[in-house]
């Protein structure tokens, strides 16, 4: 689920009061399941050159989480869920022909502990950097900090809160379950699919007063066609509560490639800010993305609105352009319902 995402919908979801999380199936001798979901439907049209609206299957969301206290000071966890969105936001056009317009994927299965010292799970899971992401607006973002790896399924997680004090750490090693150089049905040499992707990821974050600040770091080996390049990224943020129903952030970023020999740099800086007023929350934001190699850097903008009609449903617009070479401004309108 995109950060993007969450970090405007919050504020406006609590003008109109507790937001439900998820909805408790069963909870007896020590065993805790709870089931949540979302679904979302926009009418957008992207930023880019000869767009034009259309429907879009946003989001749909069905997760199943479980919680089982083996003792005072330790639980295992488990969890699955389910992700539903439309594979192109023009895949309608061959509805009467019976093909196939939405994908289903299974984007979280995994299993793991729970205690005071924090939680640490193993599986299919999203990956650190999928958290990261000041911006404040829906779709129209277009210039904002992005990393390339955000879900994986053979990932081992480590978070850590204590209400100041704040970290994860993640490793992801994409295997083949063959040894590059090993025997296989007594032929040697066998290399499987090469040099296994491995990804590895860190956050440290600290709150004080009304401040929230953290980085991000993810570093991934192995990765191109011929399995010896690697990308690291970073990311700071900083976000700011203290004006009454007004926030602030901001973050600075780098991501890197080196890929056949070949190194490029991209810089990112973010700022937005939004006003909650009632049920009603105002959102601006401006992001600038500089890349090695390009004559100039690029600049984006956005400005959207949102209505909390209930604690899980709210509905918004939103506008957003950016001043690359041959960007039409883009828009979308859209409501999400979740429980």
């Amino acid at each position: 689920m995109k950060k993007t995402i969450l970090a405007m919908a919050v504020p406006a979801l609590l003008a109109a009061g507790s937001a439900s999380a998820s909805i408790n199936l069963y909870d007896a001798e020590g065993v805790k399941v709870d089931a949540s979901g979302a679904a979302e439907v926009q009418y957008i049209q992207e930023i880019g050159n000869n767009r034009d609206g259309a429907w879009k299957l946003d989001d749909g969301d069905f997760a199943i989480n479980t919680e089982v206290a083996v003792s005072d000071k330790l639980s295992v966890i488990g969890a699955m869920a389910f992700e539903f969105e439309m594979n192109d936001a023009n895949s309608n056009k061959d509805q009467f022909k019976g093909e196939s317009r939405s994908n289903v994927e299974n984007d979280e299965l995994y299993v793991g502990f729970k205690g005071d010292w924090g939680q640490f799970t193993a599986g299919r899971q999203y990956l650190l950097m999928d958290d990261s992401g000041i911006t404040k607006d829906y779709e129209l973002s277009a210039n904002s900090f992005g990393a390339d790896y955000e879900q994986a399924a053979q990932v081992g997680k480590y978070v850590y809160d204590n209400g100041t004090v704040y970290g994860a750490a993640t490793y992801n090693d994409k295997s083949d379950g063959f040894d590059d150089n090993g025997v296989v049905n007594g032929t040697e040499g066998y290399a499987g699919d090469g040099d296994d992707v491995r990804v590895y990821e860190a956050r440290l974050g600290y709150r004080f007063a009304d401040v929230d600040a953290r980085v991000y770091y993810q570093k991934a080996d192995n990765v191109g066609r011929d399995g010896d390049d690697d990308k690291d990224a970073y990311n700071f943020e900083i976000e700011y509560a203290g004006i009454e129903n007004v926030g602030l952030a901001a973050s600075v970023g780098r991501t890197s490639s080196d890929i056949n020999g070949d190194d490029t740099d991209t810089d990112y800086m973010s700022i937005a800010a939004d006003y909650t007023m009632g049920k009603t929350t105002f959102a601006v934001g401006y992001d600038n993305k500089d890349e090695d190699g390009e004559s100039s850097d690029v600049n984006g903008y956005y400005a959207n609105v949102t209505y909390a009609l209930h604690s899980n449903a709210h509905v918004y617009a939103e506008v957003g352009d950016s001043d690359e070479d041959d960007q039409d401004f883009g828009y979308v309108a859209g409501m999400e319902v979740k429980f």
